[in-house]
């Protein structure tokens, strides 16, 4: 699911007071966030509206500032919860509650492990593991929370006064849309793609050649391997993408290096969580069906599949139709583009991942003059011997059947038969019937 407005201003103020504290403390300002969207459940709890308790720190005997009673659950077997009622540390604004939690985390040997770490991973295990919290899933929990909001963009290159070195984001670490549309357009241009299920860049050289021959079963079918095989090993070196991995192998720094195993991407890197297609359309924002205010950098989505929308009716995917690699497409919900392959997509949004710089939504092309009869609900026929979009496989299915025309974009109209969508075919190819 995409992020709230409430919840991106919630990470947006305690990311802000988090990575400043970060310099000082060295407690990643990731940790320190997502502990805060759990522990407050957002800046909802009775304890963050009431106390300003934003961690739910408990207030010992040593403790000498303000105190606030509330009730808790806490697991002492790994197994049962068990409700108790506890005095927890009070504060007077979000910033004293940080510096507080980051003052314990540095004030404890048992946290000694957590101070200065520089990966997230290893810095919610370890604070599992010194007993911040009863919960037994909580360091997975803390991972979840990082990935699945990018936490992470707040941790960067910064020297600490410890002398550590963490990461500090520019913002909330997001790629400009301008960077991101410019960088999948370079690979356009300037590599050899292939289709690769699972492969988010990699070089098809070497050992990743028999390594995306077996991880996944669409690549292990015969067709597929050999196509594979066919790739393997030259000079300049096929670089393999999937859908989703196109998207995400961008966001995760690749740049066409073949000397590195992803072509210079790291995994689940830059706050950008390893998902499928389906799943990265569950975390873009401002998701819609009305392709009228589509802006260049939009995620377009249908089941099973993704592509990046870059203005000008345009489509950047990689599919194993059409020309079986990363590749220039019609959006067909826009229009059709003489000479362009395309497909009509269900949804699109914007991606958690990318600063939008604006953009100027699209229009749908005007039809033809001469086809101006034919609208949405009419009936139609397809004439003998025309193609649908697809290629054609389904034309003697459409030729003598009569169809309702279920929308029109450009100077392509959707058809249905029984209420189930066929095909896309030009409207030039189309006989009214009524």
């Amino acid at each position: 699911m995409g992020i709230t407005k409430e919840q991106e201003s919630f990470i947006s103020r305690v990311g802000s007071i988090a990575k400043a504290d970060m310099q000082k403390s060295g407690v990643l300002a990731s940790l320190t966030i997502a502990q805060a969207i759990i522990e407050s459940n957002w800046g909802k709890s009775g304890l963050t509206v009431q106390a300003n308790a934003l961690f739910g720190i408990k207030a010992g005997s040593a403790w000498k500032g303000k105190v606030y009673s509330a009730k808790t659950e806490e697991c002492y077997d790994g197994v049962n919860n068990t409700t108790i009622t506890a005095l927890f540390r009070a504060y007077d604004s979000w910033e004293e509650s940080i510096s507080d939690h980051s003052a314990l985390l540095t004030r404890l040997t048992r946290y000694k492990t957590v101070v200065g770490e520089t990966d997230y991973k290893r810095a919610c295990v370890a604070i599992e593991a010194a007993g911040y919290a009863t919960d037994p899933a909580y360091s997975d929990k803390l991972i979840n929370t990082i990935e699945t909001y990018g936490l992470n963009a707040f941790d960067g290159t910064c020297k600490l006064s410890s002398g550590a070195s963490v990461n500090v984001a520019k913002g909330v670490g997001k790629m400009n849309s301008s960077e991101f549309l410019k960088k999948l357009q370079h690979i356009v241009d300037n590599y050899k793609t292939l289709y690769v299920m699972g492969c988010f860049g990699a070089p098809l050289t070497g050992g990743n050649v028999l390594r995306y021959c077996t991880n996944h079963t669409f690549n292990k079918q015969a067709a597929r391997t050999s196509m594979i095989k066919a790739a393997a090993n030259k000079k300049p070196p096929v670089f393999g993408f999937d859908c989703v991995c196109l998207i995400k192998g961008v966001l995760w720094g690749w740049s066409g290096d073949a000397s590195k195993t992803y072509g210079g991407a790291g995994y689940a890197v830059n706050g950008v969580p390893d998902v499928s297609a389906d799943g990265m359309i569950e975390k873009c924002t401002g998701v819609s069906t009305n392709f009228k205010n589509i802006v260049p950098g939009e995620a377009v989505w249908l089941p099973g599949h993704i592509g990046v929308y870059i203005g000008n009716g345009k489509v950047i995917e990689c599919t194993p139709a059409f020309k079986n690699c990363v590749q220039v497409t019609a959006c067909l919900n826009i229009g059709a583009i003489s000479g362009m392959n395309g497909r009509k997509w269900v949804k699109h949004g914007k991606l958690p991942y990318i600063s939008y710089e604006g953009g100027t939504p699209v229009q749908p092309v005007e039809m033809p003059q001469n086809t101006r009869t034919i609208k949405p609900g009419s009936t139609v026929k397809l004439k003998s011997g025309a193609k649908t979009y697809g290629g054609g496989d389904l034309a003697s299915f459409v030729y003598t059947r009569e169809h309702v025309v279920k929308e029109i974009a450009g100077n392509r109209a959707v058809i249905s038969y029984g209420g189930i969508v066929v095909a896309a075919v030009k409207l030039s190819d189309l006989t009214l019937i009524k």
